[in-house]
């Protein structure tokens, strides 16, 4: 199509034409007017008409008149594919798998040379492809279908490329999504939608979003939530969720759905350690479940501790006491309930019990309620049966083995003079109790040679300055004497010179698993005399605190002492990502497991093989590099 125009180039268009045009017709009656008195009427005209011609010629000159030929050619605009990149698309229907009806249609649009589109593959992002070779590299892996972000994506990118056109290609759908809320207007590209898969009959059960906080604390209660869906034939069937920590199963429960097949389940978890705790819920996979996959979801907390929480009791408050109580009040991070059993139930008095100044012990609220609260007990110089506590004894010895922290501290309360020995709390001790006796005399504890890099005793950098720092601590004075250390039980720390009946050292101090928890037996009273400075060094108040300090961490598991530690270089990961995994293997002793080979699995995993083998280095220290799996 044609258009023909007159077009003029004067600076200002047609307003500075009319303006000059009036000014030079001006001009020219004024000429007029100064020839009139010319007597020869024919050159008078002849003159006129001469200087109107050349007003006329400077006048066309001047605003520079162009006649304009315009040729227009309407061309539609172009044309931008945005490709479904999610997993589902490679589930199989009727006709095959949605990923190859994908590749047909593509391949078949390739062939016309006319084509050639913008491509733009959606997921949890959005990014472009290369139209080429779209149907060979197509190969859907992404977890999510955010259809709206990659919807606005492609028209922001589309408003500056005169975008005429928009294909959408997915097996999903937006039910919230309206026109409105990309802001389409007038020249908005039209939107066209191919559905793969939408008529596929599917029997799946999935667990679609899981819900929980990111940072969790010991001891305290929380909840992880999770929606999960039934489709086709498998709405009929029970859909069990199961929660799984550390390879165990924790809890199984049925999830109630509503009419279209969709419910929430919740579990509720206590995390018992610091550190980072990973839990799986799983859907066990029906032999009809036509995509397993999405079975298996998994929470990652990060689990720290408000307050560490400790149950100290005592009998009376003797100096050993006095020192504990002071260093654990001093410490911020622990939450300390502490009593002093003055008076027993059998004592005599003359005044009625509410005359008097001492409270019960409130034996049965700490020892049955809230006894699971605390992260470390410890009995210190503490005989129990004149409190008639030998019913609770055995709360003891379980709330341990399920995970709990015990510490006993000798005296002449304590151990075989506190009527231990065949008691439940014997049965978790690191030591046999056997018959009364007190070790008396001063000595200095001597570390165990093998166990000089035990966090609890290595108050050095390295085990020579660790012993030389406690030859330097102040005398201890007494202990109290036991049968044995039991088997697996290891011996921190011992008297020098005293022998037991067996000919092994006395101990000072054994520590050992139970169950699921920790045990310690310190069997001297007088720790407290390495707050002390001796011999005129300052060795004393510090080794004092650190020595504590690591026996409460010890206990209640601080990942810091563990001997074997792994860690990443992040905390989550997308699947085909590049994963950095650091180790520090040291055996029981904690000394470095050197050139030790280190199997590294997933889990789940689908067989047995590791993904990587490595070996340790001198320190044992190792390091590896792996690809994280195609699939969650």
């Amino acid at each position: 199509m044609a258009d023909w125009h007159w077009q003029l180039g004067i600076l200002g268009g047609s307003t500075t034409a009319w303006v000059l045009g009036l000014a030079l017709l001006v001009l020219w009656l004024v000429e007029f007017r100064s020839i009139r008195g010319e007597s020869d009427p024919r050159r008078r005209y002849a003159l006129a008409a001469l200087g109107g011609l050349g007003i006329w010629a400077v006048y066309l000159l001047v605003i520079q008149v162009t006649l304009v030929r315009e040729t227009f050619e309407e061309v539609a605009g172009g044309t931008a594919i945005l490709l479904d990149n999610s997993r589902s698309m490679a589930l199989s229907g009727e006709g095959g798998p949605r990923s190859e009806a994908v590749r047909a249609l593509i391949g078949e649009w390739q062939e016309d040379d006319r084509i050639s589109p913008m491509v733009y593959l959606f997921g949890s992002t959005t990014r472009g492809a290369i139209w080429n070779d779209l149907a060979e590299s197509y190969d859907p892996s992404d977890d999510e279908t955010k259809i709206r972000d990659g919807l606005r994506y492609v028209l922001e990118k589309g408003a500056n490329q005169e975008l005429g056109s928009l294909v959408v290609i997915t097996d999903g759908a937006d039910a919230a999504l309206r026109a409105e809320t990309l802001g389409l207007g007038p020249g908005a590209p039209a939107i066209h939608a191919i559905v793969v898969g939408g008529d596929d009959p599917l029997d799946d059960q999935a667990i679609v979003s899981l819900h929980a906080d990111t940072i969790a604390y010991v001891g305290v209660p929380a909840i992880i939530r999770a929606d999960v869906r039934a489709v086709g034939e498998l709405r009929r069937s029970e859909l069990r969720v199961q929660l799984w920590h550390e390879s165990r199963l924790e809890h199984e429960t049925v999830a109630v759905l509503d009419e279209t097949g969709r419910g929430t389940v919740a579990f509720e978890v206590t995390p018992r350690q610091t550190g980072r705790a990973l839990y799986r819920l799983l859907i066990p996979a029906a032999s009809d479940d036509e995509v397993p996959q999405n079975n298996d979801r998994a929470a990652l907390l990060r689990v720290g501790r408000e307050r560490l929480r400790a149950l100290l009791v005592a009998c009376r408050p003797i100096w050993d006491v006095r020192f504990l109580r002071d260093f654990l009040k001093r410490d911020g991070s622990v939450d300390l309930v502490s009593f002093f059993i003055l008076r027993a139930a059998a004592d005599l008095t003359a005044a009625p019990t509410n005359e008097l100044a001492l409270i019960p012990f409130p034996t049965d609220e700490l020892f049955r309620e809230h006894l699971g609260s605390f992260d470390v007990v410890v009995f210190q110089n503490f005989d129990y049966a004149p409190y008639e506590m030998a019913t609770y004894l055995p709360r003891i010895r379980d709330y341990v083995q399920r995970g709990g922290a015990f510490l006993m501290i000798g005296g002449d309360r304590s151990f075989a003079e506190g009527r231990y020995a065949g008691t439940a709390i014997e049965e978790v001790l690191p030591v046999k109790i056997g018959a009364p006796g007190i070790l008396k005399g001063s000595y200095r504890a001597e570390v165990s040679k093998r166990l000089a890099r035990h966090p609890i005793v290595a108050l050095g950098p390295d085990p020579a300055l660790t012993k030389q720092t406690w030859r330097a601590l102040p005398a201890l004075h007494g202990a109290n004497l036991v049968s044995a250390a039991k088997e697996g039980a290891q011996v921190l720390l011992r008297h020098p010179r005293a022998r037991l009946q067996n000919g092994a050292r006395v101990p000072i101090l054994v520590v050992s698993e139970a169950g699921r928890g920790r045990v310690a037996a310190m069997t001297t009273d007088a720790s407290w005399r390495w707050r002390f400075a001796a011999d005129d060094t300052t060795v004393g108040s510090d080794e004092y605190e650190l020595f504590w300090d690591r026996m409460i961490r010890w206990l209640t598991r601080d990942p810091l002492l563990e001997p074997a530690r792994i860690s990443t270089d992040r905390e989550r990961y997308g699947t085909g990502s590049q994963l950095v995994v650091s180790g520090r293997l040291r055996d029981e002793t904690y000394r470095p497991m050197k050139k030790a080979r280190v199997e590294l699995h997933y889990q789940p995993a689908s067989d047995d093989q590791p993904v990587a083998v490595v070996d340790a280095d001198q320190d044992g220290q190792n390091q590896a590099t792996l690809r994280t799996p195609g699939e969650p």
